[in-house]
């Protein structure tokens, strides 16, 4: 999420020459999405507020945030689908263009959750792929001059058929990206002499697929006891991501990429010298740190290959200063605790939908900064607009945007600029993780500007409320506390749902008994009332 039109206003820093407004125009943007990895699951002080476990190493994320912008407190949707439905479109599932609430549907019981003779309520259908008729961020950035590409996980085109696939979404290159939610191996195996990673991204990384040789271990730095052992899905992906940039380096144009890792998605299997080195206590630790450190290679792999193309060490060809990176996770993790933030992927607590992100941008970002701006994954699209120049943006009257942009804060990251509420709306049922509900994450200007979150559950009819600047774990619940937040923020929500436009078409909870749609819940009385 760091791009920079212009640094206009912030003073450099020792030795850093700012960048004026024509020379860094329509930078390079690079969205690299990591699959299920945890808030604080990188070893990198200012994205985890100094939170992450002792088992992570991540140098190269480390230097990221040292080198960039933290967002400690950046939001996703509550797993892999919905969340990149939500960053393609710029817009809520509400919408009629996403309509990507869940992955799979809206009606998956048991599992420990309620059952669905239980339940009161059914959950409504849903789309798994972005609608055709969207404008996904891809094809607003092409008619801005742009050239476009993504690798690895897309999960949101394809299940209804090949208009939905990123090539015919605004993507000039695609490897690996269709319907696909996971990677079924993270190895490759050879079978009638020729080696595969099986049943990976349509075999696009099958050409990456060939054995460790001296060549290539050599070239990257790797042990020597790799030779002639079975390729890792992260390095194949790797090698895909080092072609791409050069591709797209030589052609001319800026250029938008998404890089989206099949890691840290299960199965869960780390290359086995990660593995090794790994300081984790228990074997399953061991597996994730290591499949983690393999992310942290490919984040160093492509700062390497922006720093030089053209792979012939002549710094004059980096695009890295007109380059601007954009780390972070799909949703909260789901390997290891979340902890000090409750709960886990496809939750609606903090642990399940609380990301790291990390901007960088050098020359134009100040190093080692922090902001405590919300940021949702709407709110990369319209930020991607403002950085590319807005010659051409989506009609408002057909596609309009639910994202807030922070281009701003990208130029000015000790601006005490906020962004507007975070909300969701969850109609269906997600086994013991969730089921139906509404929530807004919200900063209160009479109470100091502290952040709070309110969540109504459908199921109980209930209320709760957190203050998350003091209780980040969400454990003390003030909704009888705090009567005038309460009833505030239960009317942004009522404000958010019963929003008049063509595309949006909430989708609520079904009553089971006459089959209608629940609606939006109730709006809260002040203490006063």
């Amino acid at each position: 999420m760091t791009r920079l039109i212009a640094f206009l206003c912030l003073l450099p820093v020792a030795g850093m020459t700012v960048a004026s407004a024509a020379e860094r125009s329509q930078p390079n943007i690079v969205i690299l999405m990591v699959d299920d990895l945890g808030w604080n699951h990188i070893a990198a002080s200012q994205p985890t507020m100094g939170t992450f476990p002792t088992y992570c190493r991540t140098p190269h994320i480390a230097k990221l945030a040292n080198d960039g912008l933290s967002f400690p407190h950046a939001y996703a949707q509550p797993n892999c689908a919905p969340t990149r439905a939500a960053m393609l479109s710029g817009q809520y599932p509400a919408r009629v263009h996403n309509s990507v609430y869940v992955v799979q549907h809206l009606n998956r019981f048991g599992r420990g959750g309620i059952a669905k003779s239980q339940a009161q309520f059914r959950g409504p259908e849903q789309s798994e792929d972005v609608a055709p008729a969207a404008v996904t961020i891809a094809e607003a950035l092409r008619q801005n001059g742009y050239a476009t590409a993504h690798i690895g996980k897309y999960h949101v085109g394809g299940h209804t058929g090949e208009q939905t696939l990123p090539e015919n979404a605004g993507f000039d290159i695609n490897i690996g990206g269709f319907r696909q939610g996971h990677q079924p191996v993270c190895f490759a195996t050879e079978r009638d002499g020729t080696w595969q990673f099986r049943d990976v991204g349509l075999g696009h990384f099958d050409r990456f697929a060939a054995p460790y040789d001296a060549d290539y271990v050599r070239r990257r730095d790797l042990p020597d006891s790799l030779v002639g052992t079975a390729k890792h899905i992260s390095d194949a992906i790797g090698d895909a991501m080092e072609e791409t940039v050069r591709t797209l380096a030589a052609g001319g144009k800026p250029f938008y990429l998404q890089f989206h890792t099949y890691a840290v998605h299960g199965p869960v299997r780390a290359r086995p010298d990660l593995k090794e080195s790994a300081t984790a206590t228990t074997n399953k630790l061991k597996e994730y740190a290591g499949f983690i450190a393999g992310v942290d290679e490919n984040v160093g792999r492509l700062r390497a290959v922006l720093d030089d193309p053209d792979g012939d060490g002549d710094p004059s060809d980096s695009i890295a200063d007109n380059t601007l990176i954009l780390f972070t996770s799909d949703n909260g993790g789901t390997h290891a605790s979340n902890a000090p933030l409750k709960g886990i992927k496809g939750m609606f607590t903090d642990g399940g939908i609380r990301v790291p992100l990390i901007a960088c941008w050098p020359g134009v970002i100040p190093p080692g900064t922090v902001t405590d701006r919300k940021v949702h994954a709407v709110d990369y699209y319209p930020t991607c607009l403002d950085l590319a120049g807005r010659k051409w943006t989506p009609d408002a009257d057909v596609h309009p945007l639910d994202g807030e942009s922070f281009a701003d804060v990208l130029r000015r990251p000790e601006s005490a600029e906020q962004r507007g509420p975070v909300f969701y709306l969850f109609p269906g049922y997600l086994d013991r993780r969730a089921r139906p509900c509404v929530v807004v994450i919200d900063d209160i200007d009479d109470i100091d500007g502290k952040r709070y979150k309110q969540t109504y559950d459908y199921e109980s009819d209930a209320w709760e409320l957190y203050c998350l600047t003091d209780d980040q774990g969400e454990e003390r619940n003030l909704i009888d506390a705090e009567p005038d937040v309460a009833a505030a923020l239960s009317a942004k929500i009522r404000t958010w749902l019963t929003q008049e436009h063509p595309t949006w078409q909430p989708r609520y909870p079904l009553e089971k008994s006459s089959g209608e749609p629940a609606g939006p819940p109730p709006v809260l009385e002040t203490a006063a009332d």
